[in-house]
């Protein structure tokens, strides 16, 4: 029986922030589209709506209209979704990563930890294929985001495993943070890194 598990970030692990067309692209192709026309980086504007934490799409779109106001966004709801899914679609991704991911279910169970919003599952199965990993936790599935405290005490009680026995990889420093301040196994690095990431994974698997 598998007595530990690796959870992986999914942005700026597999999915590129740094690289080619990112997230970051993405994003603000995606309100430039939909009339946003600021020089500032749309995401200090949306950091305050939490959107990887709603959990429905109705509420999604309740914000989407309270962003559109107060961007003067010039798109219906359903325009911007359009919008959205196909810029995003573009970001490219390392499949050397996820294939390693892969890789590990021999020897341990190998799960995703993500902030997403409501669109963003579809491209996460294209690009993973959520059925390969033993447990997927997405943050608007449950309705909270990393780093708060409250996603990781809730992955815990969804796991089986001891607390010294999760390890978390992810990119975000704050996040790391949280997951070891509960007692997890963390990694702090990008998919850039992977021979790091592989070395450090060994470690673990083999204390």
């Amino acid at each position: 029986m598998k007595d530990k598990v690796i959870l992986f970030d999914w942005g700026n692990i597999v999915e590129s922030h740094t690289t080619g067309y990112t997230i970051f692209t993405a994003m603000n192709d995606t309100y430039r589209k939909c009339g946003y026309n600021k020089p500032e980086d749309v995401y200090v504007y949306l950091k305050k709506y939490r959107l990887t934490a709603i959990d429905s799409e109705e509420k999604f779109k309740e914000t989407y209209y309270k962003i559109k106001e107060e961007l003067n966004l010039n798109t219906t709801y359903e325009e911007f979704e359009k919008i959205y899914k196909e810029t995003h679609d573009k970001i490219e991704y390392y499949t050397n990563v996820r294939d390693y991911e892969l890789s590990l279910k021999d020897r341990c169970c190998v799960g995703i930890l993500s902030n997403l919003n409501v669109f963003d599952g579809p491209r996460l199965d294209k690009e993973l294929g959520k059925e390969n990993y033993d447990y997927v936790f997405l943050s608007y599935e449950l309705g909270c985001r990393k780093p708060e405290k409250e996603i990781f005490e809730k992955v815990t009680n969804k796991l089986p495993f001891k607390k010294e026995n999760i390890l978390l990889v992810d990119d975000r420093k704050d996040n790391v943070e949280a997951a070891a301040s509960i007692g997890w196994k963390t990694i702090h690095a990008t998919g850039l890194e992977l021979d790091r990431i592989k070395r450090e994974i060994e470690e673990f698997l083999n204390n």
